[in-house]
């Protein structure tokens, strides 16, 4: 049984900077301006950041358009998807490669016992059964 594996790609890399704070932060931060009615520099003074990135975070709220990190987040589910299937590629190589391992080792344990046997039969003292091996003449 083998499994097909798909090729690796590599994840691109977001462009800019990460966010310093997480985008449910951010989304609490923007309700709290829209709901309260805050102006972008008290905000900006209150959460500590600039008020073009309060004005940026609270156009991304009011349009209801998803944080970047959920979108991320989906996409990482689908690359480990892939992920499972090489290793379990690998793992059945592996179980392959150890019952290979395994026969080789049982045969290579036959092969030192047949040695063993053959040893003692051959450089065994003098006896009726091996007489004739000593009956043979020097070349």
């Amino acid at each position: 049984m083998s499994v097909l594996t798909p090729p690796i790609y590599k994840e691109k890399r977001a462009q800019g900077r990460r966010p310093k704070y997480t985008p449910e932060y951010y989304m609490m931060m923007c309700k709290r301006v829209v709901e309260e009615g805050l102006s972008y520099r008290d905000a900006a003074k209150l959460y500590k950041m600039s008020h073009g990135s309060i004005s940026y975070w609270v156009n991304l709220h009011k349009a209801g358009k998803i944080p970047g990190k959920v979108a991320k987040a989906k996409k990482h589910v689908e690359s480990q998807d892939g992920a499972v299937i090489r290793l379990e590629a690998f793992i059945v190589s592996l179980k392959t490669e150890i019952g290979e391992l395994y026969l080789e080792n049982q045969i290579l344990k036959k092969a030192r016992v047949f040695l063993q046997e053959h040893k003692k039969s051959s450089s065994s003292a003098i006896t009726s059964e091996n007489l004739d091996q000593w009956k043979k003449g020097a070349k």
